[in-house]
Order: C-alpha cells, then sequence, then structure tokens
C-alpha cells in the first residue's frame, strides 16, 4: 500500500479522542469486549424468537413485536445521533462466526463477484424489506417477526460461510447499511491518531489483523507481533482485523464501519483513536467519491424517499392515494398496487433528486452529467433522509418504549409465572408532546440540509453558487414541508394497544 511520504494520509477529524475516557480504551482492546456487547442481543434475539413462534399472537403483548418494531428501532436512532453505530458493534449475528470457521472447513469457499460489490444488491435487498414490512404487516404479526430474525441469522451463516468474513455486513445486509448511511451524520468516527506511526507500520494489523503467537495464528495474512513489541498487551492469540476492508488512516467516512473496534484490538502501538466530529464533517468532505460512488449515494437517496413512504403508510391520506392508483392502473389485489406504488416512489423520488441537482450544476456551470450531479448533491438528500427517519423511529419509540416491561411480564405470566404485568406501562411521554419533537428533529436536520447545500454550492462553484444552490434549497424546503405534514396527520400506532396519534 502506497501512502504519502509525509503529513497526513488523508484529512481526518481531529476532535477530541473519546478512548482518552479513563478506562474506555481499555474496556474496549480487551480481547472479548465486543462479545460482552453482543450477549445482551443475542438474550434479546433469542426472546424474540422464542415468543414469537410460541407466544400468544397479539403484537402489542408480544416480545418479538413490540422489540423490534418499538424499542430497537427508536433506540437506533437515538444511539446513531448521540454516539454512533452502536447496534452494528452488538450485533448478534456475528456470534454465528464459530459456526462458519466450521462449516468453512467442509464447504467450497468463494469470492463475492466482482460485479455486486458496491451497494445495489442491498439496495434492492432493502426495497423489498420494506416492501415486506407492509405488505405481510411484520409489525402485526409476531410469527413472521421470529422468522425475519431467524432469515437474518441463517443468511448471515451461510454468506459468511461461503464468502470472505464481512462480505454479508457490507454487501448483503439491509439493516446494516441503513445504519451506515444514518450513521453519516454520527458525531464520531475511527480515525489514527499519528498518520507517521501507520507510515512505518509494516504489517498493518489494523486492516489484516495480528497474532501473537505464531503457530496458532488462523490467518494467513494477520501479522506475527510478539507480545514484547506490543505498546500496551491486551491478551493473547488472533486478534481480527478490518473485516469490511477499512484501513483507520485513510478513513473519511463511516460508511461500511460496523464499530466492532477490530483495529483498535489489533493494533499493537495504541494508534487508533474514537475522534468526536461535527455533524455535517462527513457530509461536506464527499468521502462516497472515493469509496461507493453512484451506487452508494442512490441508495442514500433512494432511503430519504422510502422514508417518507414509510411513514405517510400509516395515514389516512396514503389509503386514498392508494385507491386513485388503483383506479389509474386498474389493479385488482393488494400486491400488485402496494408493489406499484413503492416503484413509483422510487421512480419520482429519483427522478426530481436527479433534475433538481442536475438543474443545479447547469446553473453552476457544471455541464450535463447526472452521474456528477447526484454525487454532488446526493449528501444534502441524505441529510433530509436521516431527519426524516429519526423522527419516525422516535415516534414509535416514544409511543411505546416502557411497553418492554408489560411484555416481558406477559412472557412469564404466559408460561405459568405469577406475574401480574402492568399494561399502563407504555408511552415516555404524553402524546400531545409527540409532534413538537418529531417535528422538531426534522426541522433540525432541515436546516443542516440547508447548511450542507451552501456549503456544497460555494465549494464547488465559487460565486455562482450563490445561484447554483437555489433549485437544491428549494427542493430541501418542499421536502421538510412534506415531512412535517406528513408527522402531523394522525398516525397509526403500530405495535401499541393506543389508537391513531393527535
Amino acid at each position: 500500500m502506497l501512502l504519502p511520504s509525509a503529513g497526513p494520509i488523508t484529512r481526518q477529524p481531529v476532535g477530541k479522542d473519546l478512548f482518552r475516557i479513563p478506562g474506555l480504551r481499555d474496556i474496549v482492546r480487551w480481547k472479548y469486549s465486543r462479545l460482552a456487547f453482543q450477549l445482551p442481543l443475542l438474550i434479546l434475539a433469542a426472546f424474540v424468537i422464542i415468543d414469537g413462534l410460541t407466544g400468544r399472537q397479539l403484537a402489542p403483548r408480544n416480545i418479538a413485536t413490540t422489540t423490534v418494531w418499538l424499542q430497537y428501532r427508536g433506540l437506533l436512532v437515538l444511539a446513531l445521533a448521540i454516539f454512533g453505530n452502536a447496534f452494528c458493534a452488538a450485533c448478534p449475528l456475528m456470534l454465528t462466526r464459530g459456526a462458519t470457521k466450521k462449516l468453512m472447513k467442509i464447504l467450497p469457499s468463494f469470492n463475492w463477484p466482482r460485479a455486486l460489490q458496491n451497494k445495489w444488491l442491498v439496495g434492492v435487498l432493502t426495497l423489498v424489506y420494506l416492501f415486506s414490512y407492509e405488505y405481510f404487516d411484520l409489525w402485526a404479526s409476531p410469527w413472521l417477526t421470529a422468522w425475519l430474525a431467524l432469515g437474518y441469522f441463517g443468511s448471515a451463516l451461510v454468506v459468511d460461510s461461503l464468502f470472505p468474513a464481512g462480505t454479508f455486513c457490507r454487501f448483503v445486509c439491509p439493516l446494516g447499511n441503513f445504519n451506515f448511511v444514518l450513521s453519516s451524520s454520527s458525531p464520531t468516527m475511527i480515525t489514527a491518531i499519528d498518520h507517521n506511526v501507520c507510515r512505518e507500520c509494516v504489517h498493518k494489523p489494523c486492516l489484516h489483523g495480528r497474532v501473537t503467537d505464531i503457530k496458532k495464528g488462523n490467518s494467513e495474512v494477520a501479522a506475527f507481533i510478539p507480545l514484547d513489541e506490543i505498546k500496551n498487551p491486551n491478551g493473547k492469540g488472533y486478534f481480527p482485523g478490518c473485516e469490511t476492508d477499512l484501513f483507520v488512516p485513510t478513513l473519511q467516512s463511516n460508511m461500511d464501519c460496523t464499530s466492532c473496534f477490530n483495529c483498535v484490538r489489533a493494533c499493537p502501538y495504541d494508534n487508533v483513536a474514537l475522534s468526536v466530529r461535527p455533524p455535517w464533517w462527513e457530509l461536506v468532505a464527499a468521502p462516497w467519491l472515493r469509496r461507493g460512488r453512484l451506487a452508494l449515494t442512490i441508495f442514500a437517496i433512494l432511503l430519504a424517499h422510502w422514508g417518507l413512504l414509510n411513514a405517510v403508510a400509516m395515514t389516512g391520506p396514503f389509503f386514498d392515494v392508494a385507491q386513485s392508483i388503483a383506479g389509474i392502473f386498474a389493479l385488482k389485489n393488494e400486491l400488485t398496487l402496494l408493489g406499484t406504488i413503492f416503484l413509483l416512489v422510487t421512480a419520482i423520488g429519483l427522478l426530481i433528486t436527479g433534475l433538481t441537482a442536475m438543474t443545479a450544476d447547469l446553473i453552476g456551470g457544471a455541464g450535463f452529467n447526472l452521474s456528477r450531479s447526484l454525487q454532488r448533491w446526493g449528501y444534502v438528500t441524505l441529510v433530509l433522509g436521516v431527519g426524516f427517519w429519526s423522527s419516525h423511529y422516535l415516534f414509535h419509540f416514544l409511543t411505546g418504549a416502557l411497553s418492554t416491561i408489560p411484555v416481558f411480564q406477559h412472557f412469564l405470566e404466559y408460561r405459568g409465572f405469577a406475574v401480574d404485568p402492568n399494561w399502563r406501562l407504555a408511552q415516555i411521554v404524553p402524546t400531545a408532546w409527540l409532534f413538537p419533537i418529531t417535528a422538531s428533529i426534522t426541522t433540525i436536520y432541515t436546516m443542516l440540509a440547508i447548511l450542507v447545500t451552501i456549503w456544497i454550492a460555494l465549494r464547488d462553484f465559487g460565486s455562482r453558487g450563490v445561484i447554483a444552490m437555489w433549485p437544491m434549497l428549494i427542493f430541501v424546503l418542499s421536502f421538510g414541508a412534506l415531512a412535517l405534514l406528513i408527522l402531523g396527520q394522525p398516525m397509526e400506532m403500530r405495535g401499541t394497544v393506543l389508537g391513531p396519534s393527535f
């Protein structure tokens, strides 16, 4: 790997290193730290599967539907906004690796097809996932939710048994890639403390892993580094490197970073930082031009539009529009109707975003190049998507976060234990607070999108950017207004015993 001979290898945030908090680096560098974070979610997944398959098939009283569709999604966006990609860090799917290693000894191994080493496939899988959520009413079916969880474990096991480690996370998992996109505005990022240390490092263990005993190494590319050469020894054996092929001093994005901290444990020089950064840092640095490019940009753009559809499908006006579409296209069943709606939103959302981006580029003097326009302005739509998904998921979390307590009590009662569930526990805040809270979040991210628009316009077009920014500003304000309109509608309180909000 050729690196610059002097100076930073690449531009990275230089904020406070959270690993300087006393004890935090030691915890993360502990060989079994990730396992400690994964076990609680593994136990929760077991409850989801058991109650989903054998428990009472009433969504508000089943662990599967309440934890997955209420608590998990709300905690997910809170973690992304406050810390970063915490749920990928604690993902229990990776605990299938023990079985994977055994299967790899008897199964053939393959390289992931080059044509699929991008975000096109995961974009399609995400669309299928969102469509299935609506068509099969996953939020209302504990049984299907349990099978979805089992399907995830099975998919991770199969993919990582046949293909290199990290393939599932990077190219297949819809939830993980959803987290990757939303973490673009998270306040933390993995960085190198001293780039000269990385430049002089021969083996790059943060990328390839390391072993402390050459006889026990279980990777052909892992570096053998004796304990006496490690700055702060953190155990013996094999320490894997980054499974998604990220090299710490070249990172400019959270994309594909699962926050597993393998790099922290593998680095023998304690040269990896968890740096605090402004939420707009990645959005104006344009790192996707070097990792992901067009497929990733389109995936992020469509996530924003799919977010609007996912929310509006819970409101009354959606059914009126759906009925009109059914009449126009002579659609007779829900499958074709819902499929048509998803395809229309995908096509129209991409068309509007593309036309707006091209108009801004033409005004700025960049010429006609749709791909370049989308990659330049796609970050603006990304911010809007992050804001709306966060508002929507937080809405459902606030309506039913406390229901975790009676639902687990009911799990025990249903199986013969003398427990009396307290079903009065549900909402965290009064219903009247829901719209002000979610509208405030959407407004904040809309303002952030405006700032990103102005920054990109002035950065790329100079004085002409003052005019070039206006098509995107109009798009941002229109998206924000539509988001507020949707959030202001009476919305189904899915997964709860409550009626529509507002």
